[in-house]
């Protein structure tokens, strides 16, 4: 009994060491850059970056500027930028409803990609224009 203790031990303390799932998830960097529209910064939105297979990240958009950390490798990149539109004919409060300007050319159609690598500036620049 105590020779199968010591094995489970060992074997839990090598899982521990090396983790458990055996996939390489890929590292977290950081990533900055500017979103502009018809050469002007999109004042309002969002930017995500994600890996196929990942989760997406997220950041906002404020006057043209992102930032946040991004999952290494190649990642798809989504735009959306957002006006107000008309509220919902349920909502007592009339609150406006955020619209997305861009259109699907730039979100989940997107062509646009960011290779993201340890050591780089991840620095990119995102040039959109109007249909």
């Amino acid at each position: 009994m105590t020779r199968r203790l010591v094995l489970i031990c060992g074997m839990l303390a090598i899982a521990l060491t090396l983790g458990c799932g055996g996939g390489d998830k890929p590292s977290s960097i950081d990533v900055k850059g500017t979103v502009t529209l018809d050469s002007k910064p999109i004042p309002e939105g969002e930017i995500s970056f994600y890996v196929t297979g990942q989760s997406p990240t997220i950041f906002p958009i404020k006057d043209g500027a992102y930032s946040g950390k991004a999952l290494s490798g190649v990642n798809k990149v989504e735009v959306r930028a957002f006006k107000d539109g008309p509220p919902m004919t349920t909502d007592p409060e009339k609150k406006p409803t955020r619209i997305n300007y861009l259109g699907d050319n730039y979100g989940m159609n997107s062509k646009l990609t960011a290779d993201v690598k340890s050591g780089a500036s991840n620095d990119f620049k995102f040039e959109l224009t109007s249909r």
